[in-house]
């Protein structure tokens, strides 16, 4: 007979770099896998266990502000790559894996709350305390032969390596404020230069080319438009999908229409450098985009961000719930 999970004495452990067969490692980042229990004891042989399932953490720095209107800076995780061998689905293992994930982070780690992107639906991962949130992607076509030429190129400035630390500074600024004056239990996970960096470098590993690309994203300078209205300063980062042959922005700020296309249309023009088809955008304030003119809009039913808050059973609003989380 076949033994499952529930007939088995199993143990969540770290995974040695051996097994986890990466370059690097960090108190950020680490592979976890279930095992026998036996096998958990017995050190000497770590490396020769059964892996029956397995999974990825990530640490991040987050905010929280709980009803009290009280802000936080708390520690949280993301949880990727959860996987178990063909010869080992069906017996409850990835089961046990995520309760026994769950407790570690939340009652070990101290962690607030734990997030994941499901791309099997919301019962599994539901199950274990992870509650889907919606996700709205805007998807933009852009054109093989992008001629258009950027209004007010002069606003325009290029983010790349020398300067985007002072944009993700600002940002960071800018987010500490807004939170502040957040009226209800809500929770955002800090988009800073780790988080980035890693999607600098899957773009690196992805692309076919030596010549990897250096424009990370742009930012809008605060000046006057041609209507003589005021441009809100704004910017976006992007990640070059090179797999998937689309441009992903990861973190875009803008609180105006005109700043929005400005925004929108350096994006497009960047996608259309490298051949790419597609221009995504994840959770957008929708006002800010005239879906008459460009923009389909899709309600994602894979991807979908799912969250377990540790603080109490409470519902939490979950802000900036943008493409640079995902992992």
């Amino acid at each position: 007979m076949d033994p499952t999970a529930e007939n088995q004495n199993l143990s969540l452990v770290e995974a040695t770099p051996e097994q986890a067969r990466i370059l690097y490692n960090s108190e950020n980042f680490k592979v976890w896998i279930l095992i026998s229990t036996k096998d958990a004891n017995d050190t000497s042989n770590t490396n020769e266990s059964v892996i029956l399932s397995a999974c990825e953490t990530f640490k991040h720095k987050a905010l929280i502000t709980l009803s009290s209107g009280q802000v936080q800076e708390t520690t949280c995780y993301s949880i990727a790559s959860v996987f178990t061998p063909p010869q080992y689905r069906h017996k409850g293992y990835a089961s046990t894996l995520m309760k026994l994930l769950s407790d570690k982070l939340r009652f070990e780690f101290k962690a607030t709350f734990s997030f994941l992107y499901s791309d099997i639906g919301t019962d599994f991962y539901g199950r274990f305390g992870w509650k889907a949130y919606s996700l709205t992607e805007v998807r933009f076509k852009v054109d093989d032969n992008l001629t258009t030429l950027l209004e007010n190129p002069e606003m325009v400035i290029t983010i790349d390596l020398s300067n985007l630390d002072s944009v993700i500074q600002q940002d960071y600024e800018l987010i500490k404020k807004e939170f502040s004056k957040l009226n209800k239990k809500s929770l955002v996970v800090l988009p800073i230069n780790p988080i980035y960096n890693w999607y600098f470098e899957r773009s690196k590993h992805s692309s076919k080319s030596n010549e990897h690309p250096k424009t990370l994203g742009v930012k809008i300078l605060k000046e006057q438009d041609i209507n003589n209205q005021e441009l809100s300063e704004g910017f976006v980062i992007w990640h070059h999908d090179f797999q998937y042959n689309k441009l992903e922005i990861l973190r875009f700020r803008s609180d105006s229409p005109q700043t929005t296309q400005l925004l929108i249309q350096r994006a497009k023009q960047e996608a259309s450098i490298f051949k790419f088809k597609q221009v995504t955008l994840w959770n957008p304030d929708l006002r800010l985009i005239d879906l008459s003119k460009e923009g389909e809009v899709v309600e994602m039913t894979t991807k979908l961000p799912s969250l377990a808050w540790y603080v109490d059973d409470d519902n939490v609003d979950w802000v900036l719930n943008e493409k640079y989380a995902w992992c």
